[in-house]
Protein backbone atom coordinates (compact mmCIF):
# COMPACT_ATOMS: atom_id res chain seq x y z
CA UNK A 1 0.00 0.00 0.00
CA UNK A 2 2.71 2.36 0.19
CA UNK A 3 3.53 4.78 -2.34
CA UNK A 4 6.94 5.89 -3.10
CA UNK A 5 9.18 9.05 -4.64
CA UNK A 6 10.86 9.25 -7.30
CA UNK A 7 13.98 8.73 -5.15
CA UNK A 8 12.31 5.23 -4.38
CA UNK A 9 11.68 5.99 -0.54
CA UNK A 10 8.36 5.01 0.60
CA UNK A 11 5.70 8.68 0.42
CA UNK A 12 4.44 7.41 3.74
CA UNK A 13 6.15 5.77 6.63
CA UNK A 14 5.31 2.26 7.17
CA UNK A 15 1.97 2.06 9.19
CA UNK A 16 3.13 -1.46 10.28
CA UNK A 17 6.55 -0.52 12.06
CA UNK A 18 4.61 2.18 14.18
CA UNK A 19 1.86 -0.43 15.01
CA UNK A 20 4.47 -2.87 15.94
CA UNK A 21 6.14 -0.33 18.37
CA UNK A 22 1.78 0.35 19.70
CA UNK A 23 2.16 -3.43 20.28
CA UNK A 24 4.95 -3.49 21.90
CA UNK A 25 3.92 -0.90 24.74
CA UNK A 26 0.88 -2.43 25.05
CA UNK A 27 1.80 -5.51 26.09
CA UNK A 28 4.06 -4.10 28.89
CA UNK A 29 1.38 -1.96 30.14
CA UNK A 30 -0.85 -5.17 30.33
CA UNK A 31 1.84 -6.82 32.01
CA UNK A 32 2.00 -4.43 34.56
CA UNK A 33 -1.55 -3.54 34.85
CA UNK A 34 -2.72 -7.32 34.70
CA UNK A 35 0.03 -9.19 36.62
CA UNK A 36 -1.26 -10.88 39.77
CA UNK A 37 1.41 -11.31 41.84
CA UNK A 38 2.84 -7.78 43.84
CA UNK A 39 4.89 -9.34 46.07
CA UNK A 40 7.98 -8.61 45.06
CA UNK A 41 7.75 -5.69 42.74
CA UNK A 42 11.38 -5.18 42.35
CA UNK A 43 11.95 -8.49 40.94
CA UNK A 44 8.64 -8.13 38.90
CA UNK A 45 9.57 -4.80 37.48
CA UNK A 46 13.12 -5.94 35.80
CA UNK A 47 11.40 -8.35 34.53
CA UNK A 48 8.85 -6.24 33.15
CA UNK A 49 11.45 -4.16 31.96
CA UNK A 50 13.72 -6.43 30.47
CA UNK A 51 11.18 -7.86 28.66
CA UNK A 52 9.68 -5.30 27.20
CA UNK A 53 13.55 -3.59 26.22
CA UNK A 54 13.98 -6.67 24.44
CA UNK A 55 10.91 -6.71 22.32
CA UNK A 56 11.85 -3.18 21.84
CA UNK A 57 15.35 -4.17 20.72
CA UNK A 58 13.50 -6.56 18.40
CA UNK A 59 10.84 -4.40 16.52
CA UNK A 60 13.27 -1.81 15.99
CA UNK A 61 15.53 -3.56 14.09
CA UNK A 62 12.64 -5.37 12.18
CA UNK A 63 11.17 -2.08 11.28
CA UNK A 64 14.29 -0.13 10.94
CA UNK A 65 13.40 0.53 7.43
CA UNK A 66 9.83 1.73 8.03
CA UNK A 67 11.05 3.98 10.85
CA UNK A 68 13.77 6.05 8.74
CA UNK A 69 15.05 6.35 5.44
CA UNK A 70 18.64 7.75 6.23
CA UNK A 71 21.89 6.39 7.02
CA UNK A 72 21.95 8.52 10.23
CA UNK A 73 17.64 7.87 10.54
CA UNK A 74 18.66 3.66 10.50
CA UNK A 75 21.69 4.20 12.83
CA UNK A 76 19.73 6.50 15.47
CA UNK A 77 16.92 3.80 14.99
CA UNK A 78 19.77 0.94 15.73
CA UNK A 79 21.22 2.40 18.57
CA UNK A 80 18.11 2.44 20.48
CA UNK A 81 17.86 -1.21 19.63
CA UNK A 82 20.92 -1.62 21.14
CA UNK A 83 20.80 0.63 23.98
CA UNK A 84 17.65 -1.20 24.79
CA UNK A 85 19.14 -4.91 23.88
CA UNK A 86 21.76 -4.27 27.00
CA UNK A 87 19.30 -2.73 29.06
CA UNK A 88 17.25 -6.23 28.85
CA UNK A 89 20.06 -8.03 29.12
CA UNK A 90 21.31 -5.85 32.60
CA UNK A 91 17.77 -6.41 33.71
CA UNK A 92 17.19 -10.05 33.49
CA UNK A 93 19.78 -10.89 34.22
CA UNK A 94 19.77 -8.91 37.66
CA UNK A 95 16.95 -9.89 38.76
CA UNK A 96 18.28 -10.53 42.47
CA UNK A 97 19.41 -6.95 42.40
CA UNK A 98 15.81 -5.38 43.18
CA UNK A 99 15.46 -1.86 43.54
CA UNK A 100 18.86 -0.83 43.63
CA UNK A 101 18.96 -2.23 40.16
CA UNK A 102 15.34 -1.27 38.71
CA UNK A 103 15.32 2.65 39.12
CA UNK A 104 18.97 3.21 37.87
CA UNK A 105 18.49 1.08 34.87
CA UNK A 106 15.07 2.04 34.09
CA UNK A 107 15.79 5.56 34.30
CA UNK A 108 19.33 5.02 32.45
CA UNK A 109 17.81 3.20 29.54
CA UNK A 110 14.88 5.72 29.21
CA UNK A 111 16.54 8.61 28.83
CA UNK A 112 19.21 7.15 26.31
CA UNK A 113 16.57 5.58 24.05
CA UNK A 114 14.87 9.03 24.76
CA UNK A 115 17.46 11.00 23.58
CA UNK A 116 18.02 9.43 20.80
CA UNK A 117 14.56 9.11 19.74
CA UNK A 118 14.20 12.82 19.81
CA UNK A 119 17.59 13.43 18.03
CA UNK A 120 16.10 11.37 14.89
CA UNK A 121 12.68 13.36 15.22
CA UNK A 122 14.33 16.57 14.68
CA UNK A 123 16.80 15.61 11.71
CA UNK A 124 14.76 17.21 9.01
CA UNK A 125 16.23 14.79 6.78
CA UNK A 126 14.02 11.83 8.10
CA UNK A 127 10.36 10.94 7.62
CA UNK A 128 8.12 14.16 8.22
CA UNK A 129 5.66 12.04 9.08
CA UNK A 130 6.89 10.08 12.42
CA UNK A 131 9.14 13.07 13.34
CA UNK A 132 6.19 14.37 15.88
CA UNK A 133 6.00 11.09 17.41
CA UNK A 134 9.48 10.63 17.42
CA UNK A 135 9.69 13.84 19.80
CA UNK A 136 6.74 13.21 22.17
CA UNK A 137 7.54 9.44 21.98
CA UNK A 138 10.88 10.42 22.92
CA UNK A 139 10.11 13.60 25.42
CA UNK A 140 8.11 11.19 27.27
CA UNK A 141 10.63 8.06 27.37
CA UNK A 142 13.21 11.29 28.85
CA UNK A 143 10.19 12.79 31.38
CA UNK A 144 10.00 9.04 33.18
CA UNK A 145 13.78 8.70 32.72
CA UNK A 146 13.73 12.08 35.18
CA UNK A 147 10.96 11.63 37.02
CA UNK A 148 12.49 7.68 38.46
CA UNK A 149 15.81 9.63 39.12
CA UNK A 150 14.04 12.80 40.85
CA UNK A 151 10.76 10.61 42.70
CA UNK A 152 10.44 8.73 45.60
CA UNK A 153 12.84 5.52 45.38
CA UNK A 154 9.32 3.06 45.29
CA UNK A 155 9.84 -0.45 43.28
CA UNK A 156 6.09 0.28 42.70
CA UNK A 157 6.49 4.04 41.39
CA UNK A 158 8.89 2.30 39.28
CA UNK A 159 6.77 -0.42 37.77
CA UNK A 160 3.58 1.65 37.77
CA UNK A 161 5.35 4.11 35.95
CA UNK A 162 6.83 1.66 33.19
CA UNK A 163 3.25 0.24 33.05
CA UNK A 164 1.73 3.78 32.28
CA UNK A 165 4.51 5.12 30.05
CA UNK A 166 3.70 1.55 28.31
CA UNK A 167 -0.05 2.60 28.20
CA UNK A 168 -0.09 6.12 26.95
CA UNK A 169 2.58 5.41 24.28
CA UNK A 170 0.68 2.48 23.00
CA UNK A 171 -2.32 4.78 22.46
CA UNK A 172 -0.34 7.03 20.87
CA UNK A 173 1.79 5.03 17.94
CA UNK A 174 -1.49 2.89 17.73
CA UNK A 175 -3.55 6.30 16.55
CA UNK A 176 -0.54 7.07 15.02
CA UNK A 177 -0.57 3.73 12.78
CA UNK A 178 -4.40 4.04 12.12
CA UNK A 179 -3.51 7.62 10.36
CA UNK A 180 -0.53 6.77 8.34
CA UNK A 181 -2.50 3.77 7.21
CA UNK A 182 -5.40 6.59 5.96
CA UNK A 183 -2.82 8.84 4.35
CA UNK A 184 -1.16 5.59 2.45
CA UNK A 185 -5.09 4.69 1.35
CA UNK A 186 -6.02 8.41 0.06
CA UNK A 187 -2.61 8.27 -2.02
Amino acid sequence: MSTTTRSGRPAVATPVAVAARAVAAAVVAAAVTFALDHSAPDRFGLAALGGYLALQAVVLVVCVTGLAWSRVGRVLVLARAAVSLVGAVLALTGLDQGISLLRPLESLVFLLVGTLEIVGGLRRSERADLSGDAVVVGGLQVLVGVLLLVLNPDALLAVGVLGAWGAVVAVYLGISAANLRRKGERR
